[in-house]
């Protein structure tokens, strides 16, 4: 087993497989536009302006991320899609308890797109960039969310 192989907890390299990265994309967006719904609806229940203005803030750039899924969609052959099925939003007893749901949720985005761009990479540079670029973004998003909830009190009931 190589390197990549290990790295990638034993999943075969299949790069090269055209057929894969569409149904990748589409569950990328899929729940892309699930996580703009959550910090729009939590943002919602904030219980002061900050919070609720960082969650917004946090959910235009999860849109602005949906976007660039849809136009690569788009431009693999898929089509694009407003439609992201039925939404389950992750609710929590208080607004620290539901910026970490947003936090893992988008940990768990950024950590899928690093190791898809790992995957790409030696076959499809630019769908491997396309990927770091995301990766990138969730990061992002990933600050300002630990922002707002290192400014939450753990114990606030709403």
């Amino acid at each position: 087993m190589g390197f990549w192989q290990r790295l990638l907890a034993g999943e075969p390299l299949e790069a090269h497989n055209p057929e894969r990265l569409l149904p990748e994309l589409l569950a990328s967006y899929q729940e892309e536009v699930r996580l703009a719904q959550q910090l729009r609806a939590h943002a919602d229940h904030a219980p002061h302006q900050a919070g609720a203005q960082g969650l917004r803030a946090a959910a235009e750039e999860q849109e602005r991320v949906v976007s660039w899924l849809s136009d690569e969609i788009v431009a693999q052959g898929g089509e694009g899609n407003d439609n992201a099925g039925s939404i389950s939003i992750k609710e929590g007893k208080n607004h620290w308890a539901r910026v970490v749901h947003d936090m893992e949720d988008n940990l768990a985005l950024e950590r899928r797109y690093n190791e898809q761009a790992i995957r790409y990479d030696p076959a499809r540079p630019e769908v491997a960039a396309l990927f770091r670029t995301l990766a990138r973004e969730k990061g992002r998003t990933s600050a300002l969310l630990r922002s707002i909830a290192s400014l939450a009190d753990p114990h606030a009931l709403d």
